[in-house]
């Protein structure tokens, strides 16, 4: 499985697997049947998410209403995108 630079997944017992962020925080819990790429997706749109958080806290709150509203909008959609993935994994 190819994540993210810094995700990791760590072995919680026997039948779990945890995804977590670089920072260590623990993503979501994973259990043997849902299928590696899933897993992957999911941390690909957490990354676009924190991603979009970040440039909105630098660019969003300081510029015009435009510029805020465009980064607020990508946090919205990355977020969006990140729900799916992990939705689509569970349901696997």
């Amino acid at each position: 499985m190819r994540l993210p630079e810094g995700y990791r997944i760590e072995e919680v017992g026997d039948e779990v697997r945890a995804l977590k962020r670089p920072n260590g925080y623990m993503l979501a819990a994973f259990g043997r049947g849902v299928n590696s790429e899933n897993i992957q997706q999911v941390a690909v749109a957490d990354k676009r998410f924190l991603k979009a958080k970040d440039l909105d806290g630098k660019f969003g709150l300081g510029g015009d209403p435009e510029s805020a509203f465009m980064f607020s909008e990508d946090v919205r959609t990355a977020r969006q995108e990140y729900l799916m993935a992990l939705e689509a994994a569970y349901r696997e």
